[in-house]
């Protein structure tokens, strides 16, 4: 007897000792870190983990070791996905319906910055404890003070409250482009920053003193890191661009066809999906001088570089995070903002005065290799087919993704409007009915959690498009989608997620059933139409 209570006593004692040890890991697992990685007119296979040939071995170690979404969708442009992304809510309910214009009072959806029927995952998150961070592309909202990241839930922000347009100096613009620390202009159009200042390495560096600064203090944080790279204007360190150059002579049909077969063999497209043809207009490789091809090489050379500098930095985040003993507990999420752009004519152009990829060239690299970037899917930036809207997503979070799932492939079709519920979810924090007097519109995504525990969100509802007339609509296995003024296009995304089998005329009824899904969600959501869309 004396055995078993001496037993009884030391396992009391060892739980009493283990039990706060356990609570406090408790406490952190509820609360992790969240660090949200946003690229800028990316393509969905440019990436090393998504059958691209860019190297990029630090996200595709993250990907390896987390989770890779392969039906993961955005808002098909800039300035809508990151309202989106922010709020939790469809761009028009935060009033980014258009871009940064003010279509007025009568315009609810498109008032160009964060209006007050909304809040940030800043907002909400520190009033569950966490320090907030934002640094490079804003986008959101810059003619007013309020309407940047101090005024909208961010403790710190180093950023470009306007969006791109340059990476080496702001001079290189031809619209105006600041660089604010906080609330205080560093550098402008009259002010340029040092020689060695390259916006990639900056938006990062910055980002990663503030983490440092306040560890001490021993709360989680939230840094949103929104990159400016790869969008136009191409320009990329030299050593970066040399180390592609060359590599893209075997031409863009090659290519496509290169990168659509592993994609197949990676899993993350269905072998019975056709490779969408060439888009018109671009010609054969073959067809192109040396002396053509060997600018096209530069061209893509130089967006090759510029991605292969964001995974740089993504490998610098990793580092710093072990160092602070913050990485395992620290979900990172990585996904794109739209699909590549094919701005820059079908060939691409460059209209500055220097050599593709320096600071002072303008250079596009077009539709040729937009159509390379989004392999296997059609169509581009600001579109609703699949090659404006699909993002990939990385998360990566060794103490919250389940370990039987890393490496796995997420298929589940998630929208950028599950961030903001993730953020709410996982950090404990409650998401306002009112904030500052205002009303606030309730979130519209879901956490993606169960994901993460390898269950199913459950969704009925449908997912839902709409820029500048573009617009469409994805509920289970079938999409709705049309361009501007023209039809809509019915497809089956089970057989056919390349959409090349137009199914409207055979199917009306289904025709007719997301149609309507798609006119009740665009009166509850604010989506007003101009003439002509």
């Amino acid at each position: 007897m004396k055995k078993l209570k001496c037993k009884i006593k030391f396992r009391v004692m060892l739980a009493m000792l283990v039990a706060p040890i356990f609570c406090s890991a408790l406490a952190a697992a509820e609360k992790p870190n969240i660090i949200i990685i946003m690229t800028d007119d990316m393509g969905f296979s440019d990436l090393g983990c998504y059958g691209g040939e860019i190297e990029t071995p630090n996200l595709d170690m993250l990907a390896n070791k987390g989770v890779r979404f392969t039906q993961f969708y955005n808002a098909g442009r800039c300035c809508p996905t990151r309202a989106s992304l922010l709020t939790g809510l469809y761009q028009h309910q935060a009033g980014i319906g258009g871009m940064m214009g003010d279509r007025g009072e009568k315009w609810p959806g498109f008032r160009g910055y964060l209006t007050e029927r909304c809040v940030t995952f800043a907002e909400v998150l520190k009033t569950a404890g966490y320090n907030t961070y934002q640094t490079g592309k804003w986008h959101v909202g810059d003619k007013k003070k309020e309407w940047w990241p101090l005024a909208r839930g961010f403790d710190h922000s180093y950023s470009c409250p306007q969006g791109g347009g340059f990476f080496f100096k702001p001079s290189s613009f031809k619209e105006k482009r600041q660089v604010v620390r906080d609330t205080e202009v560093l550098y402008d159009q009259e002010n340029d920053p040092p020689a060695d200042w390259y916006a990639t390495d900056a938006w990062t560096d910055e980002g990663l003193k503030f983490i440092e600064s306040e560890a001490k203090e021993n709360r989680p944080f939230i840094w949103y890191l929104a990159h400016n790279a790869p969008h136009f204007p191409l320009q990329a360190k030299p050593q970066d661009i040399a180390k592609y150059r060359g590599k893209f002579m075997q031409g863009w049909d090659k290519l496509r066809e290169q990168r659509h077969k592993r994609l197949i063999d990676l899993g993350i497209i269905d072998k019975e999906w056709k490779l969408s043809p060439r888009e018109k207009g671009i010609p054969a490789w073959d067809s192109l001088s040396d002396k053509e091809k060997d600018q096209q090489d530069l061209r893509m050379a130089s967006y090759a570089a510029m991605i292969d500098c964001v995974d740089q930095n993504v490998g610098k985040i990793i580092t710093k995070l072990k160092e602070l003993n913050q990485y395992d507990n620290t979900l990172i999420l990585f996904l794109h903002d739209n699909g590549a752009c094919d701005a820059g004519g079908t060939m691409g152009e460059n209209t500055g005065k220097g050599t593709c990829g320096t600071a002072e060239s303008f250079a596009y690299y077009g539709a040729c290799w937009a159509n390379v970037s989004n392999t296997p899917f059609r169509k581009y930036k600001k579109y609703i087919h699949e090659g404006g809207i699909s993002t990939p997503l990385i998360a990566h979070w060794p103490a919250g993704i389940a370990k039987t799932l890393q490496g796995k492939l997420i298929t589940e079709p998630a929208h950028v409007i599950d961030i903001m519920a993730s953020c709410v979810d996982l950090s404990g924090a409650t998401y306002p009915t009112s904030f500052k007097g205002h009303e606030i519109i309730p979130m519209e995504g879901t956490s993606l959690r169960p994901l993460f525990e390898g269950k199913s969100l459950e969704r009925n509802d449908g997912l839902f498009f709409e820029h500048f007339g573009h617009r469409g609509v994805r509920k289970g296995s079938w999409k709705l989608v049309a361009t501007r003024q023209g039809k809509w296009e019915l497809y089956d995304m089970v057989s056919d997620r390349t959409e090349l089998n137009n199914l409207a005329s055979k199917m009306p009824e289904k025709v007719k059933e997301l149609s309507r899904l798609y006119n009740k969600w665009t009166e509850r959501c604010l989506v007003q139409k101009l003439k002509g869309e």
